[in-house]
């Protein structure tokens, strides 16, 4: 062997070592990529599901919680301004016309208030707080801007995807295992999630907004809002004990169906292993 087959056996390796490490990054990436996804097809759809808003506003009794708390003709003083709660026995639709309000704020990126009017005998008054209305707007851009990177996941879903397929040959021995990998970490800090919600909730609760709004004031706005609020009365921390278990019931139901997906494909390229005769057979 000459000094250039060994020049060029060397450089063969060296790419195949690239490669692979190109490989197994990629596949990382994507598993990461689709658990995100996972979770943005587990939250976005519910949170935007009226229906289900309707349903546990009548199952919490949203509708007697602001006729005693909130719509009682008292004036709400805070640091974000006084609001004037009037003595009004609000309904259903108003109730169902506040969750349209709100909703369509949040996911369209053209809506520009969710604020809107109740009409009283005393006159018309404005149904949400200052503050909630504060609060929204940075819970918007969340919302939005969650919308905007799953299309850019997906985006970079199928470009890793077409990737994986013209490496198959290359990475079928270890994509399952990578993913399996992937999947255990988020399992493990989902059940730390699960468990700290289950065994205090209201801490859950400030722990999540914290790591959502690092900024101390839009997080001390979030978690101190007064009893009378109509936003917090509307959306009561039943609400969310229950979205945040449906949600995740989801999102664990997504990644059960993506490995048992992967756990088929890897029988059939077994099966296909042991089918393809080997080379000397040939």
């Amino acid at each position: 062997m000459n000094n250039t087959d060994i020049t060029n056996e060397t450089k063969i390796k060296t790419s195949t070592k690239v490669l692979n490490i190109i490989d197994h990054i990629v596949m990382v990436l994507t598993s990461l990529i689709f658990i995100g996804l996972a979770l943005g097809a587990s939250v976005l759809p519910i949170a935007k599901s009226k229906k289900y808003y309707y349903h546990q506003h009548e199952i919490n009794d949203v509708v007697n919680i602001l006729r005693e708390y909130s719509f009682t003709g008292i004036n709400d003083s805070s640091s974000y301004g006084t609001h004037i709660h009037p003595k009004y026995d609000v309904t259903m639709e108003d109730v169902k016309e506040a969750t349209d309000h709100i909703i369509d704020y949040l996911y369209h990126a053209d809506v520009e208030s969710m604020q809107f009017q109740i009409h009283t005998d005393s006159g018309d008054y404005d149904f949400f707080t200052e503050q909630a209305i504060t609060h929204m707007k940075d819970v918007k851009v969340l919302f939005i801007g969650g919308i905007r990177l799953c299309y850019v996941c997906i985006v970079l879903l199928i470009l890793a995807t077409i990737y994986l397929v013209i490496r198959r040959k290359h990475v079928k021995t270890f994509y399952f295992k990578t993913y399996l990998k992937v999947v255990l970490a988020c399992m493990i800090v989902t059940a730390i999630v699960i468990i700290f919600c289950c065994i205090n909730f209201d801490a859950a609760f400030v722990v999540f907004h914290f790591l959502i709004f690092p900024d101390k004031s839009k997080m001390t706005m979030a978690i101190s809002f007064s009893y009378c609020d109509t936003l917090t009365n509307m959306l009561t921390d039943k609400f969310f004990a229950h979205i945040a278990t449906v949600i995740i019931c989801i999102f664990l139901s997504i990644i059960a169906i993506s490995v048992i997906s992967l756990v088929i494909m890897r029988h059939f390229d077994k099966k296909k292993i042991v089918k393809e005769p080997m080379p000397h057979e040939a």
